[in-house]
Formats: C-alpha cells, structure tokens, sequence
C-alpha cells in the first residue's frame, strides 16, 4: 500500500530529526565571503615605486614571510596536481634521475666521510709525531723538511 500526502510533509520525514532546510532557502543563503588577503597583498606589492621594492626585499623578516607564503603555495599546488604529475612520463623520468642523483652525492659523500676518518685514524695511529700538515705532505709524496722541525 502506498501512502500519498497531498499538500502535506511526509510525516515520518518530518519529525524535526530528518527535517532540512528548503531548497529555497539553500538557494538564497549567500556563499561565505573570504577577504582577498593575496588578492590585497598583490595589489599592494603591484602599487610599489622600485625603489620601494628594494627597500622591501631588504627586510629580512618581509623575506621570511615571503619564502613561508611562496613554500606553503608550492606545497598546496603540488597536493592538487599530484595524481597527474605522477602519472606523466617526463616528471617520471625527472624525478628518477633527481633520486638517482641524490643516491649518488649520499654515497658519495659517506665515501668521503670514511675516508677522512680512516685517513684520521692513521695520523692518529701512525704518524702522530707528525703534524697533521707533515703527514699530508708524506701522503702525497712531498719531502719531509727535517730543518723545519
């Protein structure tokens, strides 16, 4: 059986914990407004003579904000675009060789690391009647001074 009200709200819909506003009303509520605060900084920055402009970009805190501003800018733009930019191949490629080169300097630079300490831990072991400044000299076969001594 099917139960029509004409003219009248469904009465189990209605009964204050299901009811909505009317769309009429959804309709007619503005949207909230947001002031423009990028909108009032471009302006502002636009409005600028060049010699303001320097003066501006002197300011170190002014630079702070800016770098601050333009960081989280970047961070939102790459959270909208993310999906897509991971799928094109030519970012793809991009950021392998960007991993690829980062690898490389960190291994490298952990090379250089055991390299300084193994070459410290010889003076230290070895040579420590030396200089430091003699012994790399006797490591890249240059004559020991004895007069210097």
């Amino acid at each position: 059986m099917n139960n029509f009200f004409l003219n009248q709200p469904d009465p189990l819909l209605h009964n204050g914990m299901y009811e909505t506003m009317p769309q009429t009303m959804l309709l007619q509520q503005p949207p909230p407004q947001f002031k423009d605060n990028i909108g009032e900084l471009d302006e502002a920055l636009k409005s600028l003579s060049p010699a303001s402009l320097e003066r501006i970009s002197q300011n170190q805190r002014f630079s702070e904000l800016n770098a601050d501003f333009q960081t989280i800018v970047q961070q939102e733009l790459l959270s909208l675009i993310r999906n897509k930019l991971n799928m094109n191949p030519k970012i793809q490629s991009n950021i392998k060789e960007q991993l690829d080169i980062i690898g490389e300097t960190k291994r490298n630079v952990e090379k250089e690391k055991e390299a300084s300490i193994n070459e410290m831990n010889d003076y230290m072991n070895n040579y420590a009647h030396l200089t430091f400044d003699e012994y790399r000299r006797m490591k890249n076969g240059e004559p020991l001074d004895k007069k210097k001594r």
